[in-house]
């Protein structure tokens, strides 16, 4: 019999903080998480571990999910108020 190679398990990476949430979740464990700073602006960084290789089955249950639609009516909102803001001034 051939020698059985160890399962390594698949690392993913996504700069989407409601994916990761979601994906958090659902159960993937976060292995690493980072906060990028450009300015005024911050981008993230996060690697989770996907033993079972579900990710891309997670991402379409999260595009047609709820926590994506309050995701974009969250960014809406903001969008909203800076706009408000930005008038006032």
């Amino acid at each position: 019999m051939g020698e059985m190679e160890p399962r390594h398990s698949a690392h993913r990476e996504t700069g989407d903080l409601a994916l990761a949430a979601y994906a958090h979740m659902r159960g993937f464990r976060v292995l690493k998480a980072e906060e990028m700073r450009h300015g005024r602006a911050i981008e993230y960084k996060f690697t989770v571990d996907d033993p079972g290789e579900r990710w891309e089955a997670l991402c379409i249950d999260f595009a047609n999910s709820e926590a994506q639609q309050h995701d974009a009516s969250v960014r809406t909102l903001k969008r909203l108020c800076k706009r408000a803001g930005q008038s006032q001034g």
